[in-house]
């Protein structure tokens, strides 16, 4: 999709204000402030600004005083306790933090985050400072640099950091900022002994009503007197209730068809952690962590599907005009009624993923007089992939005139569709058979082995009070593979033969109208046995198989400094990265190195007012589904595939912000923010002739499509923010932010850049006392392009979205809490539009309401 925007005058003068003058501005006031007075004390710990802690005035009063000491442009949210983190999915939290939004999974799950309008596939996500290993569950998923949320419980965190300006010390990789998960530490306990145990029950305003899951937390710290050894573990099980509800519209596809889709799944997820701390003197301490997760995401996606109709009459002034492809007519219509298709076939995709990541982490520190030396090691791995996709076609399959069966269907709603059979009962599976049915089986591994030591020492050279140094060494692997298999079901088998059916999919009325909406279901697990027991000859797919193997060296050096009003750091970070990519068909070898300066400052005007500045390069490696050069979407009549490119360079970006913080009062906080990204370059596609040589069949040449590097783009924006304590126990918090971004196409044209939008805003509010405390919170984001960081491919765009949460927590007495908490409240549906053509519907979900009672109790 391509855009000639103009720019509004709120843009430009932005633009003006953020432009590399700024750069040199903030260098002439770091080499000014060596004339200032030094701090008597001397403090180079980077500060944490927490922006939300839902629980006392007190705790609230803490969270701004972080912020005015922070060191560099940081938000956080952390929880007093165990047990006391504001939401259950840790993106969720995030959306509540000003610059940041979130995209939601297929079951409307908050799974990644975008900081400051970049694609969040830009955005690093950290444990405790480190790269977790994970793979992705769905066929068609991509696998990126950042874990999903959803591997780790609430209750194991302590508190979630967003830097949206970086520090040299800080491990690179986020062009738009980068989330720090940080766990639990048994010596950061405020008592010798802490218990913590949970029972919930959640469920889904789409699920069955004997449909809920459950979930069951147990952690327990304890160290000793002199508190120099600690240990704690937590124990986690839990069962989330995910649904989707979806029409689907591919008349604009490579093929013609409509369908009315149900999406189910039961993810359970087990967690085990152990974290040991030893401090055997003031100036040594040691800490190992290990952590593993495990999750069965078994799921069945099912849609009842109108395909290539070739006899529609009715309002022909709907039509989509797209290329003749694939024996399909130039002129598909949107709407009215078919007597003759292809298929009319209910299409079941099962999966039964079983995921694996674990971690495991050892740090040492050790302080002498005027230096202290940090050194970490540890290794994080994941396993898992799709399980098995089992895929059947099941119905009444190729249907003309003389059949009796027709199909009234419009496609061309803005936000739902309508379907109705005649002639035929989509509720009736006793006589619909398999069509066909087939089983292909993702298997994904990821791993990461790390090194490193950082060196600070006290130094007096006039304002600078401490210089920081350190060495990291990472190697990285990610393989994939796909192994197929042919199955052959009895002749004329059919659903209830098989044992496979499970009840009645009701799609929403909120997203379908007409009676196939209403359709036999398909259960998952029985679907999926079936499939399985008649797989034969599985054979690995040399097409398939890639491998990334990465070995980054990162060195880097700090200053710190603190005089009288003004205080920061600057440094330098050089990256360098050795890239191998191994295929069937060929090994690829690049390198590239980077030098990241980054600048922080803070001016203190006086005890309420105070100016944030910074400036900064900052890069993200491509993600592991562009790299990786293993063929994929081979389409053999077509002769067309695609494949990564493991030579593709980093993304970069330099970027720039000043802010203003006012605390005008005890608790509260006025501010507003000014950023500015400019990013070098951007993935784009190009297609080439190359030539497929599989073993045991004949080479043919194939038009490939190739990731390439592209042109660049860049982000304008402004984030303001307002929070207020008041004496009757309420509170309110909320913040807005503005982003401009585009894109620049080699051709010279402008377009929109993906998962950016305008504008987003967060209000909340609370009222708490001794016995009760209650949250409301509204998060709005704008419309905006569907995620990936390639341009110019016609995106899918995605309406405007808007959700209400609620949350009470009743205080039973100082051991017992009982909590009910609503997600999604209002059942906001998500509108996807096709990107090109006519810009019509192409999906609406909704994802239903989900809902969590929990009885808690702590010692």
């Amino acid at each position: 999709m391509i855009y000639d925007k103009k720019k509004t005058p709120f843009s430009s003068k932005v633009r003006k204000v953020c432009n590399p003058a700024f750069y040199g501005a903030v260098t002439f006031a770091t080499i000014m402030s060596g004339a200032t007075q030094v701090y008597a004390q001397n403090n180079t710990d980077l500060e944490v600004e927490e922006l939300v802690v839902f629980g006392t005035r007190a705790a609230l009063s803490r969270a701004l005083d972080n912020k005015r000491t922070a060191n560099s442009s940081i938000e956080a949210i952390s929880a007093e306790d165990v047990g006391k983190f504001p939401d259950k999915n840790l993106a969720e939290s995030l959306q509540r933090v000003p610059g940041v939004t979130i995209n939601r999974g297929f079951v409307g799950e908050g799974n990644e985050v975008s900081i400051r309008g970049v694609n969040p596939e830009l955005t690093q996500t950290v444990l405790n400072g480190q790269f977790v290993a994970s793979t992705e569950w769905f066929s068609l998923g991509s696998n990126n640099r950042s874990f999903n949320m959803d591997l780790l419980p609430s209750e194991l965190v302590s508190s979630i950091e967003v830097h949206k300006s970086p520090t040299a010390s800080q491990d690179e990789g986020g062009v738009g900022g980068t989330v720090v998960v940080n766990t639990r530490k048994p010596l950061d306990a405020k008592e010798a002994l802490t218990f913590f145990a949970s029972a919930e029950y959640n469920s889904n305003s789409l699920a069955d009503t004997d449909d809920g899951g459950s979930g069951v937390t147990s952690y327990i710290g304890w160290k000793n007197d002199e508190n120099t050894f600690g240990v704690s573990g937590m124990y986690h099980t839990n069962e989330i209730v995910g649904r989707a509800d979806k029409a689907e519209n591919y008349w604009e596809e490579s093929w013609s068809a409509i369908g009315l889709a149900e999406f189910r799944q039961n993810r359970e997820r087990e967690t085990f952690d152990i974290t040991l701390q030893y401090q055997p003197s003031d100036a040594h301490s040691m800490s190992l962590q290990y952590l593993k997760t495990e999750v069965d995401a078994e799921n069945i996606n099912q849609n009842f599907l109108l395909i290539n109709a070739s006899e529609v009459s009715g309002d022909t002034s709907r039509i989509a005009v797209t290329p003749a492809c694939c024996g399909r007519a130039e002129v598909l219509p949107l709407a009215g009624r078919a007597t003759a298709a292809a298929n009319l076939a209910q299409d079941a995709n099962a999966r039964m993923p079983q995921l694996e990541s674990d971690v495991l982490h050892f740090k040492g520190e050790y302080a002498g007089s005027s230096w202290v030396l940090n050194y970490e090691a540890g290794k994080t791995s994941a396993e898992g992939g799709n399980g098995g996709n089992a895929n059947g076609l099941i119905g009444l399959g190729a249907f003309d005139s003389s059949s009796g069966v027709a199909i009234d269907f419009d496609a061309d709603l803005s936000d739902r569709l309508v379907a109705s059979a005649s002639g035929i009962s989509a509720l009736d599976a006793s006589s619909r058979t398999i069509l066909g049915a087939s089983l292909a089986e993702t298997v994904l591994e990821d791993e990461e082995t790390y090194y490193q030591a950082d060196l600070s020492f006290d130094v007096e050279w006039g304002a600078f009070n401490s210089i920081e140094t350190g060495i990291k060494f990472r190697n990285h692997e990610q393989v994939q593979n796909l192994i197929n298999s042919t199955v052959n079901l009895p002749a004329g088998a059919t659903l209830q033969s098989l044992g496979a059916l499970s009840g009645i999919a009701s799609v929403s009325s909120e997203v379908c109208g007409g009676n196939l909406c209403d359709y036999a279901r398909v259960d998952s697990s029985a679907w999926h046995a079936v499939v399985t027991q008649f797989a034969t000859n599985a054979t690995v797919q040399p097409t398939a198989f890639g491998k990334i193997e990465e070995d980054i060296t990162a060195l880097y050096v700090q200053a710190n400094f603190a005089g009288e009003s003004l205080r920061g750091n600057v440094g330098l970070r050089y990256v360098d990265t050795d890239v191998i990519g191994t295929s069937a068909f060929n090994v690829v070898r690049s390198n590239y190195s980077e030098a990241l300066p980054s600048l922080n400052l803070i001016y203190e005007v006086n005890d309420q007012f105070l100016v944030r500045g910074s400036a900064s390069r900052v890069m993200s490696r491509a993600g592991y589904s562009s790299l990786n050069p293993a063929f994929s979407g081979i389409a053999n009549i077509q002769q067309t595939a695609t494949q990564g490119n493991s030579a593709i360079d980093p993304f970069i970006a330099d970027q720039a912000d000043i802010a203003l913080e006012w605390y005008f009062a005890e608790g509260s906080l006025l501010s507003g923010a000014i950023f500015h990204k400019d990013i070098k370059s951007f993935i784009t596609t190009e297609s080439e002739i190359r030539i497929l040589d599989v073993p045991g069949q004949p080479s043919l040449p194939y038009r490939t499509t190739i990731p390439v590097q592209g042109e660049g783009g860049s982000l304008t924006g402004l984030e303001l923010q307002y929070q207020q304590q008041f004496e009757s126990g309420f509170g309110v918090l909320a913040n807005f932010t503005y982003v401009d971004g585009e894109g620049k196409l080699a051709n010279g044209q402008t377009t929109d850049l993906p998962g950016t939008s305008e504008t987003s805003y967060n209000l909340t509010g609370y009222y708490e006392n001794d016995k009760v405390s209650v949250r409301l919170a509204y998060t709005f984001r704008d419309s905006f392009l569907a995620e990936g960081t390639a341009l110019g491919t016609s995106l899918d765009s995605f309406d405007e979205q808007s959700f209400l949460d609620a949350s009470a927590t009743w205080h039973i007495n100082d051991q017992f809490d009982i909590s009910v908490e609503g997600v999604n409240l209002t059942d906001e549906k998500s509108i996807q539009n096709f990107g090109s053509g006519l810009n019509s519907l192409r999906v609406a979900a909704t994802n239903g309401s989900r809902y969590f009672v929990k009885l808690s109790y702590r010692y």
